[in-house]
């Protein structure tokens, strides 16, 4: 494989898992982990990833991101079951935080037969998705981020959830690893997240298990910290 063809197929790999290791990048691509970090300086240096944990990261910005339409098409159906069993936790009447991830659209759209749920969310996505419901739905305010543009940050964005209590907080980051740090890639969007979770009485992580044992660079909180994680490998 040449060079470049390589460090496109890390790139995909990358922009797919979240957070890979040296290790996992040259056991797939089947080619030498010096040959993997040789591609991941040249990356980093075209700022194209980030490298961190003894691996690397997309770098998201204005120009890279993924569109929120790619990612919710990617692991769909993994998706679909962590919503299906996630909103079995939800009744009538509860208020409901949803970040912005795209597992937590999955779930909005399990949403759309309530008749009395209030939703807070700061997901453009889920606001646009359940304004023709009978749902009572907030917008958190805030500014549109440049790096995820369906999100939107900022003190008014923390502000809207330190406002309000919720029954219950359902959230999604980039990655939990092996000794339970939940982390993500983007530092302002962790901070929405505090809010959410500070004003929630329960705190539902959903993770798909391509998630599992990997790292991000910024950490959200610990298992311990939560009330329950769901997968769709869950039983």
């Amino acid at each position: 494989m040449l060079k470049s063809e390589r460090q496109s197929e890390i790139y995909n790999l990358l922009s797919e898992r979240g957070f890979m290791s040296v290790e996992e990048i040259s056991k797939l691509l089947y080619t030498s982990p010096s040959s993997v970090r040789r591609d991941l300086d040249e990356m980093e240096k075209r700022r194209l990833v980030r490298r961190s944990w003894g691996g690397a990261e997309v770098i998201l910005s204005k120009t890279n991101v993924s569109a929120f339409s790619s990612r919710a098409h990617n692991r769909a159906q993994e998706k679909e079951r962590i919503a299906k069993k996630a909103v079995k936790l939800i009744n009538e009447g509860d208020v409901v935080f949803l970040d912005q991830s795209s597992t937590a659209f999955f779930l909005a759209r399990e949403l759309m037969d309530f008749k009395s749920l209030t939703v807070v969310t700061n997901n453009l996505e889920i606001l646009t998705l359940l304004s023709s419901t009978d749902i009572t739905l907030h917008s958190s305010g805030g500014i549109v981020s440049r790096k995820n543009p369906n999100c939107l940050i900022g003190n008014s964005a923390q502000k809207t959830f330190e406002g309000i209590f919720a029954d219950i907080c359902f959230f999604s980051t980039k990655a939990l690893s092996e000794d339970g740090v939940i982390s993500d890639c983007t530092e302002e969007e962790i901070y929405v997240r505090n809010s959410m979770l500070g004003n929630s009485a329960k705190k539902i992580f959903l993770c798909d298990s391509s998630k599992f044992n990997k790292r991000s660079s910024f950490i959200q909180c610990t298992l311990d910290s939560i009330d329950m994680i769901i997968s769709e490998t869950d039983e």
